[in-house]
C-alpha cells in the first residue's frame, strides 16, 4: 500500500485531471476495477475540497474500513469535509455565524447614530477666520 500511495501522490501532484487518478487509486486500494461512478464521485470530491483533501481522505477511509463499502460517496465526503475543516477552521468560522442576528445588530446602530446625527448641532463657522 505505501509504494502505490507514493507512486499516485507523485501522479496527483502533475495531473491535469486528479478525478481519474484518484479514482484509480480507490480503486486500486480496494482492489476492484475503475468504472465511471468512481470517476464521478472524485470529480465531485475534488470540485469541493480539492485534491490533496480527497487524497488524504481517501487513506483515512482505507485505515478504518478496510473492504470496500457499497455507498462510498457519503462515507468519503464525511471524511473530506472533516479533513477540510479541520485545516481551515479559521477561514471558515465567519461563514458558521447568522447573518440575521448580524444585520439586525447594524440596523440598530445605524438608528442610534441617526438620532444622534439630530441631536448634535454644529456651531456655525462665521467669524472664526
Amino acid at each position: 500500500m505505501e509504494n502505490s500511495s507514493e507512486f499516485y501522490y507523485e501522479k496527483l501532484r502533475k495531473a491535469d485531471n486528479p478525478g481519474v487518478i484518484l479514482a484509480s487509486f480507490y480503486c486500486v486500494l480496494y482492489d476492484i476495477e475503475v468504472t465511471r461512478s468512481e470517476v464521478i464521485m472524485m470529480n465531485k470530491l475534488v470540485k469541493t475540497f480539492g485534491r490533496f483533501v480527497v487524497y488524504f481522505s481517501i487513506l483515512d477511509m482505507v485505515g478504518s474500513k478496510p473492504s470496500q463499502l457499497d455507498t462510498p460517496y457519503p462515507y468519503l465526503f464525511e471524511i473530506c469535509k472533516r479533513r477540510f475543516e479541520i485545516t481551515h477552521l479559521d477561514s471558515t468560522i465567519q461563514a458558521r455565524e447568522s447573518l440575521d442576528k448580524y444585520l439586525a445588530n447594524i440596523d440598530e446602530e445605524m438608528e442610534k447614530m441617526l438620532k444622534n446625527k439630530k441631536k448634535v448641532k454644529i456651531p456655525s463657522s462665521k467669524g472664526l477666520e
